[in-house]
């Protein structure tokens, strides 16, 4: 596989399988859908350059991550949105509704990141790496419990960001 292509490949990937996902949610919400797909773009692009930056972690210059924005690989954009929308329809699946399946989604997206995110695309393929911050945002957190490929503040946030964009979508088709 050439360098060019293999540095796409990501990109591609993410933006098919996001495309797929918001295309099921539009299917389940309309165009209500946008508003959240919007929030999702701006957190995980300006988010993850903000959090990046402080030193938590960086992307590698690895030609698999393919094009940055900034310091974020254009992938980890539409990943986000993959993730979030499939762990809503998830757990809509599962027969969970409204608030619940945002709960829902966030254990969900918790766990996707903890068994396979973190292990393989972090720890595996090198794609990003951790570095140990003395006074992170999650400082509180004893050092002992930091025994996972990522610091556990890392599953916080996988836990919460899915939670509040999907309970953001949620709460705009109830008032709307």
């Amino acid at each position: 596989m050439s360098s060019r292509v293999g540095s796409f490949v990501l990109l591609v990937t993410f933006v098919t399988l996001s495309t797929i996902t918001s295309q099921y949610v539009w299917n389940s919400f309309g165009w209500l859908m946008l508003p959240q797909v919007f929030l999702i773009f701006s957190i995980a692009s300006l988010g993850e350059s903000f959090v990046s930056a402080q030193g938590y972690y960086h992307y590698t210059r690895h030609r698999r991550n393919g094009p940055f924005v900034r310091n974020v690989p254009l992938w980890i954009i539409f990943l986000w949105v993959f993730f979030i929308q499939s762990s809503l329809l998830i757990s809509l699946g599962m027969g969970f509704t409204g608030i619940q399946a945002a709960m829902m989604s966030g254990m969900i997206a918790c766990a996707i990141d903890f068994l396979l995110l973190e292990p393989f695309l972090s720890r595996y393929m090198e794609l990003w790496r951790w570095t140990p911050m003395k006074r992170g945002y999650f400082y509180f957190i004893p050092a002992r419990l930091n025994r996972f490929t990522a610091p556990p503040g890392n599953y916080i946030a996988w836990l919460l960001f899915p939670l509040l964009a999907n309970s953001f979508l949620i709460l705009l088709m109830l008032t709307v």
